[in-house]
Order: structure tokens, then sequence, then C-alpha cells
């Protein structure tokens, strides 16, 4: 799903269109970014035979071949010892892969081995931002965010992992859902039931497809019923026509085969996993004809019953989120891996005459979907239509506490001309501090008892007498300080500094329009400065223009001398813009817009290209005629740490130094040209500053003089 709160797969990819039931014609059309290309893969050898009745691409049969070697070879042995959940189980993957998972939380290490018997391994980590999810490490992820990660509950594993793309030659890798289990039906009697199963296929020229369909299993696991029809149907309301029926037996190789009287070569192989005290059909492979499709299955125990629920996994776009799912709406969190971060929200819709446990998803909207829950898991596919077909999104439910809403990672724009990832769990007290290198500073954080709303970092960097180390949070936003390494250092040494976090960052380039009043500070080994001015985005966010006049003018009242125009273009990942001067292509500066509710904060972070040892930093806010006033706290380049009190003509800080010392500020307000500016007249000779507000920043640079050029102090308003 694709929006401007982000991204569920494309709308969610999108969630399926047509109905999409087994026997329709395909569509070409693609994931949009799920990262399922085309090309030969080393698979297992798990296949799946077409019937010739049956329009391709919707596959029939899928099953595991016995005769090839390398697949028996393959140990499901299931537990080992220590840890309860420690041992192999079976990956069932998104580009229709089996795949076996050796998994050990005693050594926190893995082995993926694929159906040729090729194996990566490595370890996995807590990841800090969200309890009971772990980071698979692995060196064939990309991305600024890590999304092969997942959860466990009792016999199985749900999450991401890098796979090989389908038919890829030479192999690429994308991280792409997989379910995994060890625990596996093996008495016919407990195959009976009723199933819901979706599906997703690949071809080898890139087309990617969507089945969703009815089956029942009965007679003590001696009968199996599909049905193959364009309408979703229950099973007992197939007509004749799409409706098959085949003889189950057990195959020697440990699969359930179901073979069609009337057509023997018309056959059906799959698993049956038995996940707490529901089943799950499972198979996935590659095609006998057409040869060149790779496909997963999955199928749930169809119920009239529909609890509110509440789980995370990932998506064939590589997003991985919370899917709170209710009777009525599907509201998912989900981070790309760029680190874009949003929230999408879709009507659910009971199928009528369909199946009980199949809910329609969006399906009035431009991009549909199905979704099916089990009290486990949750599945959602999308429609078969070029914008949501091969979409899939596997979850498992999390059956624990809510957790924080604000628990997350937030890119970081530090004022040491750093971009760095900062994770947070609000639940647990933990966070993790990655830089661009991928060092990782990692503790704790408490509640400031003096200030609500403040939350201090402890860290091993902080050495002085007083900890300045805090941050504050609003809507997707983070504003604080942290030991960051000095840039001006030509050894490593730390110090508190100011940044402001997000995971809100714009996508849509018209977004970016507007005025903006903007304070820069570039601070080198002996020198530094400060800028301010303000601009305008426009053009539907394709040229920027800023006043460079010494005397601070609104952009409307700049000298035309006085103008500097920039074009912008995407920058090389979704959330950032490159500024190319006009007159000076080889001036050009990356920079990224965040948004706090309906207003923006426009941030560039980084080094000189001419001295790495000089850090730059801007942060502008939208223009206004509104001033408001309140309180609010933060910390400036000093290292210190405060609490404002702003008010029409004049603001109050009482702040912290890191040396213990405590100061009061009293600063008091002249008019500036532009509105959202103020000029701080009371500071004496040589000692000017300006302040500005917007999307609750309020912020005070120093002028660019000996005496305040550098200084730059960032606050978070209540």
């Amino acid at each position: 799903m694709r929006s401007r709160t982000q991204v569920l797969v494309a709308c969610l990819a999108g969630l399926l269109a047509a109905c999409g039931g087994g026997s329709g014609g395909s569509a070409s059309g693609g994931l949009g970014g799920a990262g399922l290309s085309s090309g030969s893969l080393k698979t297992d050898t798990a296949l799946q035979a077409v019937s010739s009745a049956e329009a391709a691409p919707s596959l029939i049969a899928e099953g595991v071949d016995p005769n090839t070697p390398k697949q028996a070879r393959l140990d499901l042995s299931g537990r080992a010892p220590g840890d309860a959940r420690n041992g192999v189980y079976r990956i069932y993957a998104a580009n229709g892969s089996q795949q076996m998972l050796s998994i050990n939380f005693d050594t926190m290490s893995y082995t993926v081995t694929d159906g040729t018997g090729d194996a990566t391994s490595g370890s996995f980590i807590n990841d800090v931002a969200e309890t009971g999810t772990y980071v698979f490490l692995n060196s064939r992820v990309a991305g600024s965010v890590n999304n092969a990660r997942f959860r466990i509950a009792q016999d199985v594993v749900v999450g991401g992992f890098p796979f090989a793309a389908p038919y890829s030659n030479p192999a690429t890798y994308a991280v792409q859902p997989f379910l995994a289990v060890r625990s596996l039906v093996t008495d016919a009697a407990q195959l009976d039931g009723t199933y819901n199963r979706f599906g997703i296929s690949r071809s080898s020229l890139g087309v990617a497809d969507s089945q969703i369909l009815q089956l029942k299993i009965s007679q003590s696991g001696r009968l199996l019923e599909m049905c193959f029809d364009n309408a979703i149907n229950r099973i007992e309301n197939c007509p004749q026509s799409s409706k098959r029926s085949y003889t189950i037996t057990a195959d020697a190789s440990g699969l359930w085969r179901g073979t069609n009287p009337a057509d023997t070569t018309d056959q059906q192989t799959f698993r049956m996993a038995r996940i707490g005290d529901q089943n799950v059909y499972l198979t996935a492979g590659t095609s006998f004809s057409p040869s060149n499709q790779q496909a997963l299955r999955i199928g749930l125990q169809d119920s009239t019953a529909w609890p509110a629920s509440r789980a995370i996994g990932l998506s064939t776009e590589k997003t991985w989120g919370v899917n709170n799912l209710s009777s009525a709406l599907s509201r998912r969190r989900s981070i790309t891996p760029d680190g874009v971060f949003g929230t999408l929200e879709l009507p659910i819709t009971t199928m009528g005459g369909g199946p009980d446990g199949i809910r329609g998803l969006n399906l009035s909207g431009d991009h549909k979907y199905y979704v099916m829950q089990n009290g486990l898991l949750s599945v959602i596919v999308g429609t078969r239509n070029a914008n949501t077909q091969g979409y899939i999104q596997i979850n498992l439910l999390d059956t624990g506490a809510e957790q924080d809403a604000r628990n997350g990672r937030y890119k970081v724009f530090a004022t040491n001309g750093t971009r760095q990832w900062l994770a947070l769990n609000m639940d647990t007290g933990r966070y993790e501090m990655t830089d661009s290198a991928g060092a990782v500073s990692a503790g704790t954080f408490a509640s400031d008892p003096s200030e609500s709303g403040t939350y201090v970092f402890t860290s091993d960097r902080i050495t002085s007498a007083a900890n300045t180390a805090r941050f504050r949070l609003a809507t997707d936003t983070v504003v604080g300080a942290f030991p960051f390494a000095v840039t001006q250092a030509a050894t490593t040494s730390y110090a508190v500094q100011p940044f402001v976090a997000s995971r809100a960052l714009e996508t849509d380039a018209a977004a970016l329009d507007g005025v903006y009043n903007r304070f820069g500070i570039d601070v080198a080994s002996a020198s530094a400065s400060s800028t301010i001015s303000q601009f305008q985005i426009s053009s539907n966010g394709s040229t920027l223009i800023r006043c460079t006049n010494n005397t601070i003018y609104k952009i409307s009242n700049c000298p035309s001398e006085s103008l500097q125009t920039w074009t912008i273009s995407a920058g090389s990942t979704a959330n950032t813009w490159t500024m190319t001067e006009v007159t000076n292509p080889t001036n050009y500066s990356i920079f990224s817009v965040a948004r706090l509710g309906n207003q923006k904060i426009f941030l560039i972070a980084g080094k000189l290209a001419t001295d790495p040892l000089a850090s730059v930093f801007r942060i502008g806010v939208s223009d206004s005629s509104a001033w408001p006033t309140g309180t609010g706290a933060g910390a400036s380049t000093q290292g210190s740490w405060g609490a404002v009190n702003v008010q029409a003509t004049q603001s109050t800080r009482s702040a912290i130094a890191t040396d213990g010392t405590t100061s009061a500020a009293l600063n008091v307000f002249g008019a500036l040209d532009p509105d959202g500016m103020r000029v701080i007249t009371n500071g004496g000779a040589g000692l000017t500053y300006f302040a500005m507000q917007g999307a609750k920043i309020f912020a005070i640079v120093g002028a660019n003089s000996p005496s305040t050029a550098g200084y730059l102090q960032i606050n978070l308003m209540d």
C-alpha cells in the first residue's frame, strides 16, 4: 500500500482487485518494489504441476519431488537441547522456495539452508525498538534499515530473510516474508477441515500473480476438494465445473499427495503444520508445467470468529510493521528498508456469501486485498490486478500488551554534522544510536523526575559532572541531545550536542512546497559561522530560492541580486532530496523534510566537502504570522539542557551545563521582516541572537559574529 503516510505494500503493495479466485486469466504487472525479480534460482525440489484445464498462471498442484537427493538430506528433526525454541524449522518463503532454518537462542545464531544444500549462517540480535522481535545479521541485507527480522511462538517462526530472488542468475537477494514450522501433522484423520488458501507466484518473466480459494479435507484425511473459480466461493457453493476432488495418500517423502482420479497427472502435494491448536496448510516450490513459476500457498482453517487482533510481520514490499485488525478496519504501522515510516488505514468488509474466514480489504479502493486470520497468524494477499497481484503479508499475532506507539526507529540529524539512526523502546527504556558506519552506542533511558515529558539517556560516553543528554517526543519526532563524536577533533572524543530525529520524512516532492525560515551553523576546528535566512520551495518541489542578503528579508522582499536559485531532485533514498545551485552545479546539499502533524521541518546534517573536520547543520520551519506561547525544553551546542518559556515579547530559559552549573536567561524579542522570526535585542554589544518557531520547534541561533557564530539551541515545545 502506498500513501503519503506510508507504504503498506504499495498501498500494502496494494490488497486484491477483481475477486481473484483460482482459474481466472493472468494480468501482467509487478509488485511495486516487492523485490522478486526474474532469473534462475537455486530452489528446493518442491514442485508445482499445472493442469492444462486451468488458465495459467494459476497453479493447481504443488509438491516436493521425493526423488531429489539433496531435498531428502534436509533434516527436520525439530527441537534441540537448551532453549525450548532451539531447533530446525522448515521455511515456506515468499520467493516460492522451501528451506531449512536452524536456530539457537543460547548462542543467538542461525543457519538457513536451501534445497540444494547451500547455507548461509550468522547471528541474530534483539530488536531494541520492538519487544519480541529479533534481527538477522546477514551481509545479503541492503538498505538503511534491516527488515530481516523474525518473531517466534510455539513451533513457528514468522519473519523476513534475504532469500534469492526467483530465477536470478547470478543470484540477487531481497528480504522476503517467510513462515517456518517444525510440528507437522502425520495422522491423516487430523487433516480434516475447511481451509481458506492464499497464494502468490512469480514467473521467470517477472510476472506476479495471486490466488485465493477455499478447500476442504474430509473422510479422515482421504478426500481433498478444491474450488478453482473466478469467484471466491464457499466449497459447498462451488460450481461443479470449478470443483476438483483428489484422493489423499501419504507420500514417501512425508508429504500428503492428492491425486485427481479423473486425471492422475493433476496432483496436489502439501504439508500440514500444527501451530498451537490450529492446522496450517503449506506448500511452496516450482511448477512442473509451465516450468517457469515459483509459488507459495498458505491455508488457514475457516471460522466465523473474527477477533480484534494485533500481528507483526513483513510484506513482499519489504515493509515490516504492526497490523491491527478489527471487524471494520485494518491499521498498519510500518517501516521500509529506506527508513520511511507510515500508517495506513483500510476498511474491512465481509464477503457476503463467500468464506466466513476471508474478509475484503479496501475493496472499493484502487488497491484491493483480502485478509484472513486464525488467532495465531494473519495473512494479507493482493487481488489479481496489476497493482496488487503477487503481494503477500505474513504476520504472527502479538498476544502481549500493546507496545508504545512511539517505539521505533528515527532518522537523526545532529548538529555535529552526522545523520544516524535512533531506535527507542519506550516500554523497556532502551535505545540504540547507530552511526553511518554501523557503530552502535546502546543503553537505557529514564524519565527526568524534575521535568515532565523529558527522558535522560545513560551512556558510558558521558564523563561530565551533569548528564545533559536528554530527549523529548512529539508525533513521529524526537528532539534532544546525545554524546556524539566531536567532528572537529583529530582523535575520538564525545560531546553532548543537539539533534532532531524523525520517522516521518517527506517522500512527495509537491509536499515540499512552502516558505521556510532557516538557521544554519558551520563549525570547523578553528572557526564557526552562522546563517539566518528565508527561502521558498515551489513548482511542486522542483525549485528552491533563498535570500542571501546580509539583511534578513522575507523572500518576497529580497533584492533580486540576492536571490539564489537551486534545483531540487530526488535523493539516493526515498526520504532525501538534492538541491543544486543553478549557477554553480558543484555546490549541492542533501536535505530532508520531516513532518510533524501538518507542519514541516527542513533538515540538513553533513560535513564540508573541503574539510571533513567541519560540520554543517541546517534547520528550517515554515514561516507563519502565528507566534505561539508556551513552555518546552531542549539543548544547545554548548552542551546545556534547559527549560524555556516563550511569550509574545520575550522568552526565558533555566539551564544546566555539563559541569553542573545552572543559569537563567531572559531574551527580549524585536521584530524582523519574516513573520516567524525575532531578533533578540538585549544581548549587549556583539551578542546578537535570533529566534524562530514552528512545528513545535523553538530555536535560537547566534549571529554571524565572533562571539556568537556557531551557537544553536533547539527546543521542543509542549
